[in-house]
């Protein structure tokens, strides 16, 4: 057996993908890359290579299954390379594509579902840039993809007129063909600091969660938690832009799933590594399909922030605990009201 047999071996070759993918992986982890933690994007032609490379890596496998099963040569491999050109186009880190689908019936039948409905608790002025800080995540974090992300009778166009968004989530989502593609359809872009820059530059408002992946975790029908004590990016690009913190709460986020307790070791390290490469963590739900619920998000009242290109420790410090403070005082005036049940305790923050 020669050495080309040794190399061209089926064996050899499942070897070589597989330390190809590590290799992906671990690179994604050293930069960030699907978490968008630094605070300068990629090279684009880096950034567009790994997409391919991640692309490939997804879609390869069935791409190659379809073209020799199912459908000719003609369509699978040209339509994939033809999508491609839209897949690594990174409009998501300028501020997206036009929210054609926040009309879309789909999000009309989630509505329904969860029956969200908006309330507003103070008029915002449409001239102002805001900082909408969604609260709690949930797994899935349905009132900020339906309550703030799709435009119905009654919902946040009707209620705050002139005021333009856009709604972020994580880098890794972008990574994900066709479901990145109805999240740019919908107003999402991406969630790394230098993309909200850009965006804010332009002249959108934001809908970020500041809790993340982390906040997922702790998501449990018996009592809400938030992660916020440490989150001070958002409040620096706040003070950076002169744009108004506004906290919202979506009451029953966290009825719609419940999460198993788990002690383990090995798993709890394995949902760690997979959440420092991707960005999203892995809840361990017990109900595949959510459960119905009646989701109430709550937009509070708006904080002044003051611009300051170069915003001290301090002062970051001081306007997260002014906008804690206002969550905590939402939800105290709210609970009693949409909570279900009413007596769940206290929101804690984290």
């Amino acid at each position: 057996m020669t050495l080309l047999d040794v190399l061209l071996h089926p064996w050899s070759l499942q070897v070589a993908g597989l330390v190809t993918i590590l290799g992906v992986f671990k690179f994604c982890e050293s930069r960030a890359a699907m978490r968008g933690c630094h605070r300068r994007a990629m090279p684009p032609m880096v950034d567009k290579a790994l997409r391919v490379v991640f692309f490939t890596i997804l879609v390869g496998p069935f791409a190659w299954f379809m073209d020799t099963t199912v459908l000719p040569f003609p369509i699978v491999i040209p339509s994939c390379i033809l999508y491609l050109f839209t897949y690594t186009d990174l409009c998501e880190q300028s501020g997206g594509r036009k929210p054609v689908a926040r009309k879309w019936p789909v999000f009309e039948l989630l509505r329904k579902y969860f029956s969200v409905s908006i309330v507003k608790t103070a008029d915002l002025d449409p001239k102002k840039q805001y900082i909408f800080g969604c609260h709690p995540h949930g797994i899935l974090p349905f009132g900020t993809m339906v309550g703030m992300g799709y435009q119905f009778p009654g919902g946040f166009a009707d209620l705050f007129p002139g005021v333009d968004y856009r709604v972020l989530a994580a880098t890794f989502c972008f990574y994900l063909p066709l479901y990145r593609d109805l999240l740019l359809a919908s107003g999402v872009v991406d969630a790394a600091r230098y993309s909200a820059h850009k965006i804010m530059r332009n002249g959108y408002s934001i809908t970020l969660v500041p809790g993340g992946a982390t906040e997922a975790l702790y998501a449990n029908p018996d009592k809400d938690v938030v992660v916020l004590k440490k989150r001070r990016g958002f409040v620096r690009l706040a003070l950076e832009h002169g744009a108004s913190l506004v906290p919202v709460f979506g009451f029953n986020e966290n009825n719609t799933f419940k999460q198993m307790a788990s002690d383990n070791k090995t798993m709890h390290a394995l949902k760690k590594q997979f959440q420092s490469i991707f960005g999203i963590s892995l809840p361990l739900i017990t109900n595949i399909i959510p459960r119905r619920t009646k989701v109430t998000v709550v937009v509070g009242r708006p904080i002044e922030v003051p611009k300051s290109p170069e915003p001290s420790d301090e002062q970051v410090q001081k306007y997260l605990d002014l906008y804690i403070e206002g969550l905590k005082q939402l939800y105290r005036e709210n609970k009693d009201k949409y909570n279900e049940p009413s007596t769940k305790p206290d929101l804690e923050v984290l």
